[in-house]
């Protein structure tokens, strides 16, 4: 099993790589997702959809391919040409693309969605450090909707590589941005699955 961005592995063509129903479980921990509307954009093959289902959500199925998992639309959410429509939240494990920039327009998308009263949260999965790029100030520490992460206490498993073992060496997290601004707001940073949670399952 290996990470999402291993060296000498071939990347994914499109990024494609199906959320473990876990990474959604962690988000439940701290965001109450029963009864909202989310909109998962990046749906691929379903398996966020699933578990944000599972957990409670009523969820519009989006992607800019289709993957084989019944969509409610096929579209491009980085074009910011679709027709408006209102959400509780936004979650998904966005694409990457080249030197994440296609992630970054994920998070600015989302942002004006927020702004327009689109959406009241979005949730994007991430690696830790996404916030730590100089230039991305704008997207966290200058941006008055970002809430703060949660931290995920395991590590993903994007893939299995037959004959090889070795753990991922990536650490990802819930990265939220919030419509309601509180002047003097710190972000939080929050952990899950809670280490109890682990020990006892």
């Amino acid at each position: 099993m290996m990470g999402k961005h291993e060296v000498n592995y071939p990347r994914v063509e499109k990024d494609l790589y199906p959320t473990p129903s876990w990474v959604v479980e962690a988000l439940s921990e701290h965001i109450e997702l029963a009864g909202l509307e989310i909109w998962e954009c990046a749906a691929g093959k379903g398996d966020m959809v699933e578990a944000l289902k599972g957990a409670g959500a009523s969820v519009h199925a989006t992607d800019v391919h289709d993957y084989g998992y019944r969509l409610d639309r096929i579209l491009d959410f980085t074009s910011g040409r679709h027709r408006a429509q209102s959400f509780d939240g936004i979650v998904t494990n966005p694409p990457y693309g080249a030197r994440a920039k296609l992630a970054e327009k994920f998070v600015e998308v989302g942002l004006r969605h927020i702004a327009r009263r689109h959406a009241s949260f979005l949730a994007l999965l991430l690696p830790n450090d996404f916030d730590s790029a100089k230039t991305r100030p704008h997207l966290f520490a200058g941006c008055p909707y970002f809430a703060g992460k949660i931290v995920l206490t395991r590590r993903v498993m994007w893939f299995v590589n037959p004959g090889k073992r070795k753990a991922p060496k990536e650490n990802h997290g819930w990265f939220i941005w919030r419509r309601s601004v509180i002047r003097g707001r710190q972000p939080v940073i929050l952990y899950a699955p809670q280490i109890s949670r682990e020990v006892s399952s």
